[in-house]
């Protein structure tokens, strides 16, 4: 699993271009319109690329770091493999 699917249609993103996962805030949303085009409804969560772009995610913050940081550690346990 390379991608983390941010809980709407066809959005996901590859592990390896996130930069951060925040929680939201109304503050957040021009960003989110810049990236996204809109802000849909039932947004819990951000995700920042390392391009600086933040996308929506309806899953909860806690879950999306969760898997984040799983896939991190799996990555740092595959180098030097």
């Amino acid at each position: 699993m390379d991608t983390l699917w941010l809980g709407y249609h066809g959005l996901d993103l590859p592990f390896r271009e996130i930069a951060a996962v925040l929680e939201y805030q109304p503050a957040l949303n021009r960003r989110i319109e810049r990236a996204y085009g809109h802000v849909p409804r039932g947004v819990r969560a951000v995700v920042v690329t390392s391009a600086g772009a933040y996308f929506p995610a309806r899953l909860p913050l806690d879950q999306l770091r969760r898997r984040w940081a799983f896939w991190r550690e799996q990555g740092t346990g595959n180098r030097g493999s």
